[in-house]
């Protein structure tokens, strides 16, 4: 098989979700609370020196186009005019399922087809009924979000990976430790962070990446007439369906999951370090049922976890002193949202020991078929990025839509049963690589 030599070329994205969650004991899946704690999520994307990044902007007609293209950019700093505004204000996520991005379960058995229950902003209409936008977003299923890669310089195997090792890169989901604040019996106040055993969101987290290389004739046009036009660029391509538009398939359309943590199992130390794999719902046939078979559309990353030199600690200390006065009185959910947002600026990679990529999925499927279950994963190849998933190619000089999903798969045996407050963080870069 031709060797596949990773450029790191693409994309850094972080992001800093802060939920409550409330597990039900009566399923599996995990359910947000009726008053969810959440201070939205930062977004922060940066791009190499072969490829460019763009805030997906939706004109008065209604054409999706490419802003600005830049080699960094911060989602948090777009308002609702790019469809990014609601990251601020977002109240939650709760567990659902999906092998397609298409279609989308939730307890109970209930579908979604039309992204109804999304986790976008709402519109209401004001006293003249007009409509407006609701800027307090309630609570949905999932995140999704679009936006624009370019290749100026050739044409690319999009994937994604653990970086080059940079401070501001790589892919992971972890944990956020909660602050803890303790009194002692003199007076003295204490406050630390704290990361209870056994309890996390980050092992069943998923980001998704629906690609496809449809043309657009329509919104290329509206692109030359814009603003944000760039004589480099003749093309457009990547065509999805709006809200509530009907359910229709493309052939051409493909669903990348990014499994992190694959082998992290907080709920059954036996089971930790090896792989078990999840069957996300599926609809055939007019029935809902399992789908096993999503190996060739899935890349699954080792377990991410913080350095073990206790930097994060130091960096949290350095902050309470740094604002004691502004933080004394402070509550856990307060300094959690200062420490992780003021002071680091939703900036962890620096901190975070990132997981290896398993090589090929297709070893990983044969493990797992023929381990029956939870298969050792010791022996197989690890590597910056699955080489045989690709996201997309990308053709030089034709920027790319390319639409993601964030969300807490129902399905995955890590989902716990039990009371937990969860909080996480998740980085993605994506590389690009040729074949030769």
């Amino acid at each position: 098989m031709n060797k596949i030599h990773i450029k790191l070329i693409a994309m850094a994205l972080a992001l800093t979700l802060s939920v409550s969650v409330l597990i039900m004991s009566s399923y599996a899946w995990m359910v947000l609370s009726s008053n969810p704690a959440a201070t939205g999520i930062q977004v922060i994307i940066g791009g190499g020196n072969t490829i460019l990044i763009a805030p997906n902007v939706v004109t008065d007609e209604g054409y999706n186009i490419p802003g600005n293209f830049s080699d960094k950019m911060n989602f948090s700093g777009y308002g609702m005019e790019e469809s990014y505004g609601y990251l601020s204000s977002l109240a939650g996520l709760t567990p659902v399922s999906t092998s397609n991005g298409r279609e989308w379960f939730v307890s109970g058995n209930k579908v979604d087809m039309f992204y109804e229950n999304a986790n976008l902003p709402k519109y209401v209409e004001d006293e003249n009924g007009n409509q407006v936008l609701n800027q307090k977003v309630g609570e949905g299923n999932y995140i999704y979000l679009d936006f624009w890669v370019v290749s100026p310089s050739g044409d690319y195997d999009l994937r994604i990976s653990t970086g080059d090792g940079t401070s501001d890169g790589g892919s992971f989901v972890v944990d956020l430790p909660e602050p803890k604040i303790e009194t002692a019996e003199d007076g003295t106040v204490a406050r630390t962070l704290f990361q209870e055993e056994g309890k996390s969101a980050a092992a069943s987290v998923r980001i998704g990446f629906l690609a496809n290389p449809i043309m657009l004739e329509e919104e290329m046009q509206a692109y030359v007439n814009s603003s944000y036009n760039d004589d480099r660029f003749k093309s457009l391509r990547g065509f999805y369906r709006e809200p509530n538009s009907g359910n229709f398939e493309i052939d051409s359309e493909k669903f990348t999951i990014y499994e992190p943590n694959g082998d992290y199992h907080p709920l059954d130390a036996e089971l930790d370090g090896s792989y078990v794999q999840t069957k996300p719902l599926m609809l055939s046939g007019g029935e809902i049922s399992e789908n096993p078979d999503i190996w060739d559309h899935l890349t699954v990353q080792l377990k991410s976890d913080w350095e073990e030199n206790g930097l994060i600690e130091q960096k949290f200390q350095a902050a309470v002193l740094q604002y004691g006065s502004d933080w004394s009185e402070r509550s856990p959910a307060e300094l959690s949202a200062l420490f992780y947002g003021r002071y680091l600026g939703g900036q962890f990679s620096t901190y975070v020991e990132k997981g290896q990529f398993i090589t090929k999925t297709s070893t990983l499927a044969d493990a797992v078929n023929t381990a029956n279950g939870a298969a050792v994963i010791s022996g197989l190849g690890k590597s910056g990025a699955t080489e045989d998933v690709v996201i997309i190619e990308l053709e030089q000089n034709v920027p790319q839509r390319i639409r993601m999903f964030i969300w807490l798969e129902g399905q995955d045996i890590d989902c716990p049963a039990s009371a937990n407050s969860a909080r996480f963080a998740v980085n993605i870069e994506l590389a690009g690589g040729t074949k030769e």
